[in-house]
């Protein structure tokens, strides 16, 4: 099974607060501008731990809801980058709350808000929730906001929720609104980088390979050339491109694609996209000559995955099949056998709850499980 993966696709704002502060509070603006740049400086170095302290300091000095929003933020994308789903889930809900209550229903700052959750939900297999929010964001937009620059990354990030649940028409045309709306200078920001990202998922999920690949070159190149702050858009890339080559058939290009994403990942942090790349290069390995070098890539990944999303995480399911698969080509079949049941025990506990609590196509995996 190939693995479609991506970094996340947040909209933070800039944080310049002090303009937003009365003149008789200067001192604390000051202050709290100094925290402010402080802690982007800590998040900028991926010094989580220092980022999130100073980012908990200007939180309780803001006395504005709007920059207790921006403040928040900041801070739920600390958490989603150290993996902290449900700390990272209750600030982005804060930082939406916030915003409802100084803005209209109808701004670009709430539209934005609702897709910052719907992409953390979205990392955790939550699609019926974010689908939900990514609707409401795209449509406010839509009608209210069309030119809001934003909106073509909302698109895209409604596009691949859309690829859960078999729409891949519809997340083809989402995404070709979404490239056609970039000119000039345009055309060489992360943003749309990432749009090219996505449309070549679409066309992957298609099977359209050929016309997939080109995207993920010309993204790959955009990436390289912004630098370091685009480090895990770039690995991500080049997982979804080595997926590509496996399907392909192009083994080797797979695996340097793969041990490239690898590499640019911290350890420390980005654990959920880590453990894809490593199920990635166990599925390049288990097509090689020596498949008994994949076992110790699927155990990795199975490791973080668990200790990440959870043991009942559907994606889970997905990774003990290909697992079992490999094991099964090591000539190893009681082992084989066993991780098979895993999953297939996995995948009626998932297809016993509601279609809201698993978007995951169990479809999909059951189907690779016969």
């Amino acid at each position: 099974m190939s693995v479609i993966v991506a970094s996340p696709r947040i909209l933070l704002p800039h944080l310049c607060l002090t303009v937003m502060l009365s003149i008789a509070a200067a001192s604390a603006a000051e202050n709290l501008e100094n925290l402010t740049a402080k802690a982007t400086a800590f998040e900028a170095q991926e010094r989580y731990e220092e980022a999130e302290l100073v980012y908990q300091q200007a939180l309780k000095a803001a006395s504005d809801d709007l920059v207790r929003a921006k403040i928040g933020s900041h801070l739920a994308s600390v958490y989603e980058r150290d993996d902290r789903y449900a700390d990272a889930e209750r600030m982005f809900r804060s930082a939406l709350q916030w915003r409802r209550q100084a803005l209209p229903r109808s701004s670009v700052e709430v539209s934005y808000s609702l897709n910052n959750l719907a992409e953390l939900y979205h990392a955790q297999g939550r699609d019926w929730e974010a689908r939900n929010l990514l609707e409401s964001s795209v449509d406010n937009l839509e009608r209210f906001h069309p030119e809001a620059e934003g909106l073509p990354v909302i698109l895209g990030n409604l596009a691949i929720v859309q690829c859960r649940f078999g729409e891949l028409q519809r997340a083809e045309e989402l995404l070709r609104r979404a490239l056609e709306s970039y000119e000039g200078d345009g055309r060489e920001s992360r943003n749309f980088a990432v749009t090219l990202s996505d449309m070549a998922q679409v066309l992957q999920l298609k099977e359209e390979f050929h016309a997939a690949a080109p995207l993920y070159e010309q993204a790959i190149g955009i990436f390289e050339r912004l630098g370091q702050p685009n480090t895990v858009d770039l690995a991500a890339t080049l997982a979804d491109e080595g997926t590509l080559y496996l399907r392909l058939g192009q083994i080797e290009e797979s695996r340097q694609a793969e041990l490239r994403a690898l590499e640019l990942l911290p350890a420390s942090s980005n654990r959920a996209l880590r453990a894809q790349v490593l199920r990635s290069l166990g599925n390049v390995e288990a097509r090689g000559a020596h498949p008994s070098d994949s076992l110790p890539y699927f155990e990795e990944s199975l490791q973080i995955q668990e200790r990440t999303l959870g043991a009942e995480h559907p994606a889970t399911a997905a990774l003990l099949l290909d697992y079992s698969s490999a094991t099964l080509r090591t000539g190893n079949k009681s082992r084989a056998r066993k991780l098979r049941q895993r999953a297939l025990d996995l995948l009626a506990k998932i297809g016993s709850r509601s279609p809201e609590q698993s978007t995951v196509s169990l479809r999909d995996l059951r189907t690779a499980a016969r």
